[in-house]
Parts: C-alpha cells; sequence; structure tokens
C-alpha cells in the first residue's frame, strides 16, 4: 500500500516522499518538534538576559504579561541544533580545565542579574576576565555580524552577562559573542569583543523597568486597545511568539513593524 505524504512540515521533497519514507519523515519531524515544544528553554516564562534587550518594547511587554502566544508552529531544529552544539563545548572545555589542572573556565555559570532576574552564562574566560556567549548561526548571518556588530540586542545580553559576573565576584575586563557556523568550517567563526560597560547593562534595567510602569498604568491585559500603544520594532519578527501578519487587533497578535 502506498502512502501519500500530506503534511508539508515532515520535509520539502519534490517530489513529494510516499510509502514507508514519509511515514519515517512525518514521525521524525513530528517527535523533534514535541521534544522541542518541551525543552527548557521553550518552558521559560521568567524574562533572561537574551530578551530584555529586543529593540522591540511590544515584544519585551507581551513577554512581561506572559501574554499568550500565537505564532507556535515555529521549526525548532535550529534551537536544538544550538542546545546540542552548547552541551558539546560544554563538554569540552570541562575537559580543558582538568588538562589545565584548574579552572580557567567557568562554565554554565548560573547567574543573578538582579531581583528575579536571572541567567546561564555559556563561559567565563578567567585568565581574560572576559565572558563569553555562544550563538550558533548560518553562513549568511556571520558574514552580516562580521560586518555590521551583534545588534543591539546581542550586545545588551552580553554586558547584562557582565554584570551578572561580576555580581559572582568575577572581574570582568570584557565580553564577547562568538558566532559558531551552523554550516562549514570551525575556522569561519567570527568574534565580537567590548570592554564591559556595566552602564549598558544598568540602562538596560532601567528600560525594562520603564516598560513594567508602562504596563502597569496602562493595564492592557484589561484594556486590550492599549496593546497598540506599545511601539512595534523589526526585530526578526516572523520568529517572535506573538507574530500575527495582517492582524488588526494587537491584543491578538501583532502584525509587526509598519
Amino acid at each position: 500500500m502506498t502512502i501519500a505524504f500530506t503534511q508539508p512540515d515532515a520535509g520539502w521533497a519534490t517530489p513529494p516522499l510516499s510509502g514507508l519514507a514519509a511515514a519515517i519523515a512525518t514521525n521524525v519531524v513530528s517527535t523533534v518538534k514535541q521534544a522541542g515544544a518541551r525543552a527548557p528553554r521553550s518552558l521559560q516564562r521568567v524574562i533572561g538576559p537574551s530578551e530584555i534587550g529586543t529593540p522591540c518594547v511590544r515584544r519585551l511587554a507581551f513577554k512581561l504579561c506572559d501574554w499568550p502566544e500565537v505564532n507556535t508552529e515555529g521549526d525548532p531544529w535550529a534551537s536544538i541544533i544550538g542546545t546540542s552544539v552548547h552541551a558539546w563545548m560544554e563538554d569540552t572545555f570541562r575537559a580543558e580545565n582538568q588538562r589545565l589542572g584548574h579552572e580557567r573556565y567557568v562554565i554554565e555559570r548560573r547567574l543573578h542579574i538582579r531581583g528575579n532576574i536571572y541567567g546561564s552564562a555559556d563561559l567565563f574566560d578567567r585568565a581574560h576576565g572576559c565572558n563569553i556567549d555562544w550563538k550558533i548561526t548560518g553562513p549568511d548571518r556571520v558574514k552580516k555580524y562580521r560586518q555590521h556588530g551583534p545588534g543591539d540586542q546581542y550586545r545588551i545580553q552580553a554586558h547584562l552577562y557582565g554584570l551578572g559576573q561580576e555580581n559572582a565576584g568575577e572581574h570582568v575586563n570584557d565580553v564577547s559573542v562568538v558566532f559558531l557556523p551552523r554550516g562549514g568550517r570551525i575556522d569561519g567563526l567570527h568574534v565580537w569583543t567590548e570592554p564591559y560597560d556595566r552602564s549598558i547593562a544598568l540602562a538596560a534595567l532601567d528600560r525594562l523597568d520603564n516598560v513594567m510602569t508602562t504596563l502597569t498604568h496602562l493595564d492592557p491585559p484589561n484594556n486590550p486597545a492599549a496593546w497598540s500603544m506599545f511601539p512595534a520594532s523589526d526585530a526578526y519578527c516572523t520568529f517572535c511568539p506573538w507574530f500575527q501578519p495582517g492582524s488588526t487587533d494587537a491584543s491578538r497578535g501583532c502584525p509587526g513593524a509598519s
């Protein structure tokens, strides 16, 4: 019996898969997506350093209110690859500490930023006093970051981690984002660094407080029209959990930056 392949999320093969190949493809994709949805990063609800620096105030406000997500059909594969690479790098640098005979690298440390804001820092290199954050991305993005820098969101995240490491008692000189290519060779990576600046982290936290104050005054959960008063900025909208193209009611989904 031939099994028709009708689930577009199980691959983009042309001609469409059929028979056993189609059944395997559908089963693999559905199993991966279910596992991805259950992963700790996917279940996170408290805001973390990676989200505080988003240029989109509306997205930040939605996150702070734990507003129901509408864009939930994203593909988790890139995140799964990222999680796997992070785990491999963790094991690798733990082994390097053992080879060195001392803890040069502080790995996957839980950082307290402020109040109920915590983050997990990938790597702190005590030899240089530098916090290092891994980002696993495609070659086109690596090229973009090499030309234009990491952007405000990653830059602010880096300095927030610097603040967390400082709070943990480390002497922080610099912060870094290492862009590891998802494809190609490891020597195709790009490394961005900047001297640690506490004021960048504190300014981001002040902005967060201002958004929280505005949420308290406007109370959009009980006054849905108020969501439109939070400006939307282009911040990879298609990946935003609250993105809904064509929406005319921000409380039901954001149409994206105009």
